[in-house]
């Protein structure tokens, strides 16, 4: 949804909140630690793409002393919003020492990293006071402390945002949020932050295992994506004329943005870029009912809009074994998706940090381009397994460029982001550049790689560069 500037200071907000009754669940010592931290305003409040959620235990781990308690709005592993508090180690500028509270939000996905950034828009946070927070959880990383929500008067202004894709690439009307597309960012808006390359994540195609392995190169994902091919018999002669169901995400995703980007080339070239295709490609999708229902046998394209990965996990799978799964429309409003009894014949397009959930065993694999085959992992010590022909998404392929299809993550810092707070966002971003988080991280080790000519160098760093760190110029070999 598009967001709403809210005049009100998140500081006053927490402040008043900190004062109500404090869940017993927190010991005392945790209260006067995020307490302190609320009352002298060292809150730290990051929003965009879910890219450094991924490695956020391995980066604060180096920059808070002890074990820092942690906080999110659920104990489930998908979380929409993730905090921490604690004593900031030393190096981190002028609150080392001190008790500070980092939040990291991830809901809405990459856009909200560039847009109300931008535009110093309040947005819908993690509540982290001894007042909102414990009612269940043990301030740990697998078990942490479950906090409320800010309510509308309490929302805040982000002071550092993540997107999959540069800032500039979220154009509208196809790469910006909301049921009616947000405003493009004007080059004013874009001048008011900076922005910097973290690290380079490969993206993938999935395929459900009920599509046998045939070729899928460039132009033909590219078509499909499009819209201009609708069957799977189009791709390939040897395949029935059974419908492709796409499971794409909704507009402002940075996901989908790296799949406009690369299999339309919008908005490099904005007169010279295919159009993607979304829910209204066909009659599946239900405008007053905010449903989906995919039948098949309409000879076509049908188009499945997803607010998460996780939705296009689901996706995929109930395309294969039917059923229903609830998903969030544009503005993150709840849609009923139903695929009936399965059997239909599926892809999309995610980062390749779903590729634990690429199994041989599963209802889809990721695929190859330039031939037929996959790579699926089990998630342990052993390796990706490669089988068939073609380019795969291996992190050495990432590295030399050979693996184009990828996204370069992000990281925003506003000007009126100042002293000791963009110091703090500062040190945030160079533990998140960090090779040896990357490789420490199950998700990220085989398939996301640290961007060359910074700080870093050696293992897991990419050999290949985008022209001036400009994501609609060719990649470059740079040794």
């Amino acid at each position: 949804m598009q967001v709403k500037k809210i005049v009100s200071l998140c500081a006053v907000a927490f402040t008043a909140m900190a004062a109500g009754q404090a869940y017993a669940a927190m010991s005392a010592a945790e209260q006067a630690i995020v307490n302190n931290a609320v009352t002298n305003g060292r809150v730290l409040f990051i929003s965009g793409a879910s890219a450094t959620q991924k490695g956020f235990t391995g980066i604060i781990a180096t920059m808070f002393t002890g074990t820092p308690i942690r906080f999110a709005n659920t104990t489930a592993s998908s979380k929409d919003f993730e905090a921490v508090a604690g004593v900031l180690a030393a190096g981190n500028g002028a609150w080392s020492g001190q008790n500070v509270i980092i939040i990291d939000r991830v809901k809405g996905g990459s856009v909200w990293g560039v847009n109300p950034v931008a535009r110093a828009e309040a947005i819908e946070s993690l509540a982290v006071t001894s007042a909102t927070c414990g009612a269940t959880g043990a301030g740990t990383a697998g078990t942490p402390y479950v906090c409320s929500t800010t309510p509308l008067a309490g929302y805040m202004v982000p002071d550092a945002g993540v997107a999959d894709i540069a800032p500039a690439l979220f154009k509208a009307p196809y790469n910006t949020e909301g049921e009616t597309a947000a405003d493009s960012l004007t080059e004013a808006e874009l001048a008011s932050m900076s922005a910097t390359p973290i690290y380079s994540l490969a993206f993938g195609v999935p395929v459900t295992k009920n599509v046998p392995l045939v070729n899928l190169n460039k132009a033909v994902v590219s078509a499909i994506m499009t819209g201009n091919i609708g069957t799977w018999k189009q791709v390939d002669a040897s395949l029935p004329a059974d419908d492709i169901v796409v499971c794409r995400r909704v507009p402002g995703s940075g996901t989908q943005s790296v799949d406009n980007l690369y299999f339309g080339n919008y908005p490099c070239s904005e007169t010279l870029a295919n159009v993607p295709a979304d829910r209204y490609a066909t009659g599946a999708w239900d405008e007053a009912a905010r449903s989906f229902t995919v039948t098949g046998g309409t000879g076509g394209l049908v188009v499945v809009e997803n607010s998460t990965s996780g939705d296009v996990r689901n996706c995929l799978d109930k395309a294969v074994t039917g059923g229903t799964f609830a998903g969030k429309d544009r503005d993150g409003n709840a849609v009923a998706v139903d695929f009936g009894a399965g059997g239909h014949k599926a892809i999309g397009v995610m980062s390749m940090d779903s590729l634990k959930d690429s199994k041989a065993s599963g209802n889809w694999q990721f695929r190859s381009l330039d031939g037929a085959g996959t790579i699926t992992w089990d998630n342990t010590a052993i390796a990706p397994v490669l089988t068939g022909t073609g380019k795969f998404p291996t992190l050495a392929s990432l590295i030399d460029g050979t693996w184009d299809l990828q996204g370069w993550i992000s990281f925003q810092i506003p000007n009126r982001t100042t002293g000791a707070k963009k110091a703090l966002a500062e040190a945030f971003l160079l533990q998140a550049q960090n090779p040896a988080i990357l490789a420490s991280i199950s998700d990220l080790k085989n398939v996301a790689a640290a961007i060359p000519g910074g700080t870093y160098s050696g293992a897991q760093v990419m050999r290949a560069q985008y022209l001036n760190n400009n994501q609609c110029a060719p990649l470059n070999r740079n040794f």
